[in-house]
C-alpha cells in the first residue's frame, strides 16, 4: 500500500472509547532535548529537563498521578479459562467491521511477519463484525487486524489497514472486548492535521499513559527505544501528542494532554520488528525527568501498533535503564 501517511496515534484513541487521535511536533526549547529544526533528538535515556509535574486526569480533574506501583506491578497472569466474544470496531465511523481477518494472540506475541503459527488463532469477523475467542480471563492477549476489504454493519465496503495492539486484558467467561480496525481512507486524514509524512516502509505507534489506576497522564512525554538502545526523535521520526478531548492531534502539543494520548510516526523497524515505548516525567516540582513506565510492542510495514503503557512493571521491559 505505497501512500504518505499522516497520523496514526488516533487508532489508540479507540481502545479508550475516545474518537480521534492528536499530533505532537516536540519543541525542543520545551523537551529540553532537540536540534535547531525543532524536532526532538534526545539522544541517551538519562534524566531529562524539568517538566510540568505529571498529574492524572479523573474525568474532571487533574489530580495528583498515582505511582504507587511503579516498579513492583506485574503483568496479570490470569484467572481462569475465558470464552467470549470480540467486536470489530470501525475506528472513527460507525458500526462494526464483518469480513477482516484476525489474529488472536493468546499468550500477547503478535509475529513480526503476517503468519499466523500456534498459539496464534485465526478468524474472520462474520456479518455482525463478531468473532469468538478463547484465553484465560484478566491475562494480556494481542491481535492483529490484517489489512484488507470488510463490510460495515452499515453497508458500507473499505479498506482497512493493518493494526496490531497488545497487552490487551481478556474478558471473564462470557464477556465481550473490543478490537480496533481503521479505514486506509481515515489515516491520510489524522496524519495530516499531525503534520507526519509517514514511509509506509516505517511503522507507527500510538497508545495512552496512564497511572496506577488506569487514568491517563498528563505532561508525560515519550521516548523510543530498540535492543541497541534509544532511537533518536527527528524531522522523520518524531512524537506526538493530542488535545485534551482526544478527538485532534495537536502539533502544538509538547506533554500529554488530559487524553493521556501519545503517537511516534516513522519507526525504524528493528531486525526483531520490536520496540519499546518510554513515559518519561517529572514527579515533583522542580526534579528532573523520570522513567514512569516502559512496554514493548511489534511494529511493521504500513501498520498501526497500539500499546498503553502504564507505570513500570518488575518483570517488564526497563527502556535502557
Amino acid at each position: 500500500m505505497k501512500r504518505t501517511w499522516l497520523i496514526l496515534g488516533c487508532a489508540l484513541a479507540l481502545g479508550l472509547g475516545l474518537t480521534a487521535c492528536d499530533d505532537g511536533g516536540t519543541d525542543p526549547e520545551d523537551s529540553g532535548i532537540g536540534g535547531d529544526d525543532g524536532s526532538m533528538t534526545m539522544e541517551d535515556s538519562g534524566p531529562g529537563p524539568s517538566t510540568p509535574v505529571v498529574m492524572a486526569f479523573d474525568g474532571t480533574d487533574e489530580v495528583e498521578a498515582d505511582l504507587s506501583c511503579r516498579g513492583t506491578a506485574t503483568a496479570p497472569t490470569g484467572s481462569g479459562a475465558s470464552t467470549f466474544n470480540a467486536a470489530l470496531a470501525n475506528f472513527g465511523g460507525e458500526g462494526l467491521v464483518g469480513g477482516l481477518e484476525i489474529h488472536y494472540f493468546p499468550n500477547n506475541a503478535p509475529s513480526a511477519d503476517v503468519a499466523c503459527d500456534a498459539p496464534c488463532v485465526s478468524v474472520t469477523t462474520d456479518a455482525a463484525g463478531m468473532a469468538e475467542l478463547m484465553g484465560s480471563a484478566d491475562a494480556w492477549f494481542g491481535y492483529r487486524v490484517v489489512a484488507g476489504m470488510g463490510t460495515t454493519t452499515t453497508g458500507t465496503d473499505a479498506e482497512f489497514v493493518n493494526v496490531i495492539q497488545m497487552n490487551e486484558p481478556a474478558p471473564e467467561d462470557g464477556g465481550m472486548a473490543g478490537l480496533i480496525a481503521v479505514a486506509e481512507s481515515l489515516v491520510g486524514g489524522f496524519l495530516g492535521i499531525a503534520g507526519i509524512s509517514q514511509d509506509p516502509m516505517n511503522g507507527a505507534v500510538t497508545g495512552t499513559a496512564v497511572d496506577c489506576q488506569g487514568r491517563p497522564l498528563v505532561n508525560a512525554q515519550v521516548r523510543l527505544f530498540d535492543d541497541s538502545g534509544q532511537i533518536p526523535f527527528n524531522t522523520d521520526t518524531k512524537a506526538f501528542y493530542f488535545n485534551d478531548a482526544g478527538s485532534l492531534p495537536d502539533a502544538r502539543a509538547t506533554e500529554s494532554s488530559q487524553s493521556g494520548l501519545y503517537g511516534v510516526g516513522n519507526v525504524p523497524l528493528p531486525t526483531n520488528n520490536t520496540v519499546q515505548i518510554g513515559v518519561y516525567g517529572t514527579v515533583s516540582e522542580g526534579g528532573s525527568q523520570e522513567l514512569i513506565g516502559c512496554e514493548s510492542i511489534v511494529v511493521g510495514e504500513d501498520t498501526i501498533s497500539i500499546l498503553n503503557v502504564s507505570p513500570l512493571r518488575s518483570d517488564g521491559p526497563s527502556c535502557g535503564e
